[in-house]
């Protein structure tokens, strides 16, 4: 396996490029697909999205919003993407926030990002409401769905837009970003305490997602479906952003529940995914072959299909055909992001023709830092560093330099000069690169455990050894009293499938054959069960800070 060339990738200058190329050369094509019913989806075109992103900016700069903070909060949508694009295309900065978050912390978050204007979807209009009197700042409340019922309606401005562009408006046409200033405020989700502001400007942006798709291949005949939450950075710049520089197909996952359902209805050929979305259909792939009697043939296709790629054949996806259809019988790669993935799991999916490009990235780097290749990997990895940065490791801390590293952290001067040590941002994760260049995780700086005799334990580690156990669904490694402890959150569904009649008892002997295979002050020597899942942010990592430790 050798490097290969990067994919060619069109010039973008700003932010509008992405949009203005496509619906010039393709402008009847569909941009984006939304859900309609189960059995149904409509399509967006390029032309139209270029004419509502003009229309948007054309009303806000109206209104007097061309440099105002602007927020955006809701499920997964077409709106939700409007009117990212329309603020970041030169009406403004956009402050995208976590829809999962109480009242309280959604009012504090758009006081200290100075927000003057904020779009929600139905969901949020109450909550919106609610908080009103207490935001005097917000000028404009806009909800994205066509209901009047509080504050003025997405539809009403874009046709109020559409009004002053035919009176010959060229407020927002004529607007030249500068791609170096702030242009988005992202908070950093808080998996270790309080979140950060992060600083984006246009180049960043740019820079990540054109350098992701010099990585990884995906085009105009290609469909993303946008499955992780738009507010986080991950899939907002590679799930929205790549794609739309591809000219690829983009559709939305507007709840968790209709997954299986909008996976069938648009038929995706990828997707962004975090690692809990991955394990979770590796073991529907496992359960379902279980269940329909194929496992037997799944393994024996399997095994055939890894010896064809050894041989540098292709994948005979036939042989997988009852793989692919729950899937949408089309879905073929995706990027793996936010933790670690089990390489057993990826390999897994590169035999039966899924390639899972697992990736490293953070907020602050816009947010990709490396990815694996299609034909350029490491399992085991999270893949070669982008051609836009540079990578060093000091005392096993990652550093990053490159025009994808953020300005820094609004309104927190401290925090920022502490971030960066002579140019370089320190990522505050841990790992290493090996002699071809992949770089390999081994934990988060402020959760490694330093034991009294002077050894260092990363519990990512250790946490992915128990994950590959039958019966565990979740895990945590932390040292608690002087020990190494694991708190696990047993797989009760699964124990009674596989009748499993004491399953602490069984994980416990489970964990005893692990820790074997250890040195000593690597083994795990206390073990806590909970029955409850561990809470989490809405990117799915679990809030280690919030364990009784």
């Amino acid at each position: 396996m050798r490097p290969y060339p990067y994919y060619e990738t069109r010039p973008v200058s700003t932010l509008r490029d992405v949009i203005s190329w496509p619906a010039s050369r393709t402008p009847e094509k569909d941009a984006f697909r939304v859900r309609i019913d189960r059995n149904h989806y409509k399509g967006i075109s390029w032309k139209q999205f270029e004419s509502d992103v003009n229309a948007l900016g054309t009303a806000l700069c109206r209104r007097g919003l061309a440099d105002a903070h602007i927020c955006v909060i809701g499920e997964n949508s077409y709106e939700w993407v409007l009117v990212y694009m329309a603020v970041l295309c030169g009406a403004g900065v956009i402050v995208p926030l976590d829809r999962d978050l109480p009242a309280e912390k959604l009012a504090e978050q758009m006081r200290f990002s100075d927000a003057t204007a904020v779009f929600f979807s139905k969901t949020y209009e109450a909550k919106m409401q609610e908080l009103a009197p207490s935001l005097p700042e917000i000028t404009l409340f806009a909800s994205t769905n066509g209901e009047e019922t509080f504050g003025v309606t997405l539809g009403a401005l874009i046709e109020e837009g559409r009004a002053l562009l035919e009176a010959g408006d060229r407020s927002y046409l004529d607007i030249q970003p500068d791609t170096e200033k702030m242009a988005a405020i992202l908070f950093t989700s808080g998996t270790s305490g309080n979140s950060k502001a992060v600083m984006l400007s246009q180049k960043n942006l740019i820079t990540s997602f054109d350098c992701a798709c010099k990585h990884v291949s995906f085009t105009e005949d290609d469909v993303m479906l946008s499955v992780l939450p738009l507010h986080h950075a991950y899939e907002s710049n590679c799930g929205i952003l790549a794609m739309l520089h591809t000219s690829t197909v983009v559709c939305f996952n507007e709840n968790l529940k209709y997954f299986f359902d909008n996976l069938k209805l648009f038929k995706p050929t990828g997707m962004s995914l975090v690692p809990m979305f991955s394990e979770t259909m590796y073991k529907q792939v496992i359960e379902g072959a279980k269940r329909m009697g194929k496992y037997k043939k799944l393994m024996f296709g399997r095994k055939l299909s890894h010896f064809m790629r050894k041989l540098g054949l292709g994948v005979p996806r036939r042989l997988f055909r009852d793989v692919y259809e729950p899937f949408g019988g089309r879905f073929k790669k995706a990027f793996v992001g936010g933790a670690a993935l089990d390489p057993q799991i990826t390999e897994f999916f590169r035999d039966l023709g899924i390639v899972m490009l697992q990736g490293y990235g953070i907020t602050e780097c816009s947010p990709l830092v490396a990815v694996n290749r299609e034909k350029y990997y490491n399992d085991s990895s999270v893949g070669p560093a982008l051609p836009c940065c540079e990578l060093k490791i000091e005392d096993g801390e990652i550093l990053v330099k490159g025009d994808n590293v953020m300005l820094g952290y609004y309104k927190n001067d401290a925090e920022t000069q502490a971030a960066f040590s002579d140019g370089w941002f320190r990522t505050g994760d841990l790992g290493r690169v090996d002699e071809k260049g992949f770089l390999h995780i081994t934990g988060r700086k402020k959760n490694l455990i330093i034991l009294s005799n002077g050894e260092n334990i990363s519990p990512e580690e250790l946490e992915t050894y128990l994950m590959r156990i039958p019966l565990i669904k979740e895990a945590v490694v932390y040292e608690s009293g002087g020990a190494v402890t694991a708190e696990l959150f047993p797989d009760i569904e699964a124990a009674e499938r596989e009748k499993v009649a004491d399953v602490q008892a069984f994980l416990r002997g489970e964990i005893d054959k692990l820790n074997a295979s250890f040195p000593q002050y690597k083994q795990i020597q206390a073990v806590k069960f909970r029955d409850v899942e561990f809470e989490k942010t809405t990117t799915k990592k679990i809030k280690r800070f919030v364990l009784n430790k």
